[in-house]
């Protein structure tokens, strides 16, 4: 078992407004794990869009979209890591 502590917050709408308040332009989201039928999916903020083959996609900060992840679902989670609640 691993001792380490957890990195990442589940995605809400105070870091969706502290996102905001810093500016954000988009977020780009990457499945993370499965984990007992739990997606996983981390946001990141204005990250760049690597060609690297793998499925990325970005989404405005303003979109439905990213107000459809702060909505409840049993089978997927969107989480942020630590390192991008950190203030500048």
């Amino acid at each position: 078992m691993s001792t380490q502590a957890n990195t990442y917050q589940l995605f809400s709408k105070e870091i969706l407004s502290i996102w905001k308040n810093q500016d954000v332009s988009y977020i780009k989201v990457e499945e993370l794990s499965t984990i007992e039928g739990i997606t996983f999916f981390e946001l990141i903020p204005d990250s760049e869009l690597l060609d690297g083959g793998e499925v990325d996609t970005l989404y405005a900060i303003d979109s439905e979209d990213v107000d459809d992840m702060l909505l409840f679902s049993k089978n997927v989670k969107f989480v942020v890591h630590n390192i991008y609640l950190e203030e500048d």
